[in-house]
């Protein structure tokens, strides 16, 4: 009888604290994310980010430097589903990062995922403060990992320079089908996210794309443009994902309960 109790008791502490059978999809207010942009080089600005009056779509205006726009909150063990068009007429990168925290454009220690999709292969060497060589763009959707400050050329080519010790970004693997594909102008395209510690899938208009493992870092979920003006986001909602993340009081009931029901049991022996 104690036995069922105690289980019981756990079920119910377990549902209260969110971890019900279903999770349901919320929309995420934008009213409350935050703009930030690395140091402007030359020609290239800062980004300029307008919420709609509802807080359901953000169009980012500016041909500029990196940029992001992100949430007020972390993206461990989430899923989030959204759309992304681009109604201007160059040909440069958009795109998404995970796990970015406030200020990490002037953080030497930052470590996020970054998800961007060039439209064109194209060469570029940036100006000042960039003070890197040129790199070459590849048309296509990827995932790379950044790491300290890179420069805005490291940036352009998913590149860490050896001679550049502040920072730099990696590579992690090109999409399966859209990895030398580059963007549609006036296409809307949807996209899904699922990421944990060690996990992050990424689907593109239902078919995944990216698939990828290893030990990342929590932070904020963000919307990304470099060199790319006119790109609207919209009606995008947060949910439960498939890799969940216990908090740690959640450990400490599944733990006592285990303890309990194991203390139950020897003494009816």
């Amino acid at each position: 009888m104690k036995t069922k109790l105690i289980i019981k008791g756990l079920s119910y502490a377990l549902l209260s604290m969110g971890f019900a059978s279903a999770a349901y999809a919320v929309p995420v207010d934008l009213n409350t994310w935050t703009a930030e942009s690395y140091p402007a080089v030359n020609n290239f600005s800062s980004g300029t980010w307008t919420v709609s009056g509802s807080g359901s779509s953000v169009n980012q205006s500016v041909n500029g430097q990196p940029t992001f726009f992100y949430s007020d909150f972390n993206t461990f063990g989430s899923s989030f589903t959204g759309s992304i068009k681009v109604s201007g007429s160059d040909d440069d990168f958009i795109g998404f990062a995970l796990g970015f925290n406030p200020g990490d454009t002037s953080n030497s220690s930052a470590d996020y995922l970054l998800i961007d999709w060039k439209k064109g292969n194209q060469d570029f060497n940036f100006g000042a403060p960039s003070t890197t060589p040129g790199t070459t763009a590849s048309a296509g959707l990827a995932v790379s990992r950044v790491t300290g400050i890179p420069t805005a050329d490291e940036f352009w080519g998913h590149t860490d320079f050896v001679t550049h010790t502040g920072g730099g970004v990696s590579e992690l693997q090109r999409a399966a089908m859209l990895g030398a594909t580059g963007w549609t102008t006036g296409t809307t395209y949807d996209f899904t996210f699922d990421f944990g510690p060690n996990n992050l899938e990424v689907f593109v208009d239902g078919a995944l794309e990216l698939d990828i493992m290893g030990s990342f870092s929590d932070g904020r979920f963000g919307f990304y443009n470099f060199s790319q003006a006119d790109v609207t986001y919209a009606g995008f909602k947060k949910e439960d994902g498939s890799f969940s993340v216990p908090e740690p009081s959640v450990l400490f009931l599944l733990t006592a309960g285990l303890v309990g029901i194991s203390y139950s049991r020897r003494k009816k022996v």
